[in-house]
C-alpha cells in the first residue's frame, strides 16, 4: 500500500496539487496536517479522476485529515487526543495495520515536557491499541516537530526509534526492569543523500545552533514491519507533475507549502 503525508501549511488552494500527487504516486492513503482546502471538493476532484479515497471522520483530532481507499466501516478507530489519531486499517497482505498520525506541538510554542508528555501518551496509546488487536504492523507517521536525532525520538521514555535494523529487530530492552519497545527509523537514510533535498522543513533562525534543514515529516514503524517496509520507495517529493515544491532557492516554496510531502510503501 501506498502512503502520503503532507503538512499543507493552511494553504486554501491545494486540491488541484493533492489530486495530481495523489495520481502520481497511485496514493491508497492520503494523510494531512494543517488542510483547510474543501476536503468534499477533493473526493469530487478524485471521482473525475476515478480515484476513490473516502474520508475517514477524527473526534478529538481536528489537527488531521485522513483519506483511505476504505470506506470509514472498514476502519476502526483507536484513541486520539488532541494531537494524533490512531486507526486500525486493512491492508491486503498484512491483515491489518495500526496506524498513528501525528502533528505535535512545535518547539517554538511548547516547552519540552509538553511535547514529551504528548508522546507518553501516545506510546500509552499505541500500546494499548497492538495488545487489543494482537499485532504490531504499527506506523507512526506525521509532522513530528522534532529531527530523528532529538532525544524525544530516540530515548526509551519517548518514541524509541532507532537508525539501525540489526538492533531494532530486537524488538525491546529492560531498562531499570523495566520493557521499552523499540521503532525503526527509515529517515535517517535520506540524510545527505544528494538525489533529496537537506530535508522536509526549512529555517533559518538567528541562534547559534542552526540545522536550517529538518526532518520534521517522518514516519516510523515497530521493527515487525521492517521486512515490508520498501526502503528504496521512500521519498521526500520536490515536484508535482511538473510543480516545484521549491522555490529559486531550492527550499519549500511558502506560497504552496513550507513542509515537503513524504511518501512511503508497506509492500
Amino acid at each position: 500500500m501506498n502512503y502520503l503525508f503532507w503538512n499543507t501549511n493552511k494553504n486554501k488552494n491545494i486540491n488541484t496539487l493533492l489530486v495530481d500527487l495523489i495520481k502520481s504516486y497511485n496514493c491508497e492513503v492520503l494523510a494531512l496536517a494543517e488542510y483547510e482546502d474543501d476536503v468534499i471538493n477533493l473526493q469530487k476532484k478524485l471521482d473525475i479522476q476515478n480515484i476513490n479515497l473516502y474520508h475517514v471522520p477524527s473526534i478529538m483530532c481536528k489537527k488531521i485529515t485522513l483519506l483511505t481507499k476504505y470506506n470509514k466501516e472498514k476502519i476502526k478507530h483507536g484513541p486520539e487526543s488532541k494531537r494524533y489519531t490512531i486507526k486500525i486499517i486493512p491492508h491486503d497482505n498484512l491483515h491489518q495495520i495500526i496506524l498513528a498520525l501525528v502533528h505535535l506541538p512545535s518547539k517554538m510554542h511548547s516547552d519540552f515536557g509538553m511535547i514529551t508528555e504528548e508522546l507518553r501518551s501516545l506510546v500509552k496509546d499505541i500500546e494499548e491499541v497492538e495488545k487489543n488487536n494482537n499485532n504490531c504492523n504499527t506506523i507512526i507517521t506525521g509532522d513530528f516537530n522534532l529531527n530523528p536525532f532529538e532525544d524525544s525520538m530516540i530515548s526509551a521514555s519517548g518514541l524509541h526509534s532507532l537508525n539501525n535494523e540489526e538492533i531494532s529487530l530486537k524488538k525491546k530492552r529492560v531498562i531499570l526492569g523495566r520493557e521499552y519497545r523499540y521503532f525503526y527509523n527509515p529517515m535517517w537514510k535520506l540524510w545527505g543523500k544528494q538525489e533529496f533535498p537537506g530535508g522536509t522543513y526549512y529555517y533559518n533562525s538567528s541562534y547559534a545552533l542552526n540545522y536550517f534543514w529538518n526532518i520534521f515529516d517522518q514516519v516510523i514503524i515497530r521493527p515487525d514491519l521492517i521486512s515490508s517496509f520498501n526502503q528504496n520507495n521512500l521519498k521526500i517529493i520536490t515536484e508535482i507533475n511538473g510543480i516545484n515544491l521549491l522555490n529559486t532557492n531550492g527550499i519549500p516554496n511558502r506560497d504552496i507549502s513550507d513542509h515537503l510531502p513524504l511518501f512511503f510503501e508497506i509492500k
